[in-house]
């Protein structure tokens, strides 16, 4: 029996999960690759673990078993918000990304505008504006 935060083979690779919101939304998947430093083949991702919502802890091996063999572990963790949440989890404490930060300065002083507006984070509130 695995943990409640384990995840199975291929769940880092881009498919959705069960009972995930997707309808009326057009997704793009994103397949995480590493490729075997010591061989060139792809690596795959047989496991992850965590106990944070922002790190993970990936359990890796070659995909050429019997040439090479090759198995390592590799962090992944949340850096920067790039965009904030409409539904923040007050757990998640992330800085915001330096590009944000500038760009939330300069459409404050109404150089451009970012459209985000009433965001819960620590930065400025936004006024909307209306011509």
């Amino acid at each position: 029996m695995t943990e409640k935060n384990d995840v199975k083979q291929g769940s880092i690779e881009g498919e959705y999960l069960e009972g995930e919101e997707t309808e009326g939304v057009e997704h793009q998947d994103s397949r995480l690759r590493f490729d075997c430093p010591h061989c060139g083949s792809h690596m795959w991702v047989r496991t992850s673990k965590t106990h944070l919502p922002i790190f993970r802890v990936l359990y890796l091996h070659c995909s050429n078993v019997f040439g090479c063999g090759f198995r390592t572990t590799a962090d992944l963790s949340l850096k920067h918000v790039l965009a904030p949440s409409f539904r923040p989890n007050p757990k998640v404490d992330l800085p915001y990304s330096p590009w944000f930060k500038r760009h939330a300065r300069l459409e404050k002083q109404g150089q451009m505008r970012l459209g985000i507006e009433d965001q819960t984070k620590k930065e400025p509130q936004h006024e909307r504006r209306t011509h």
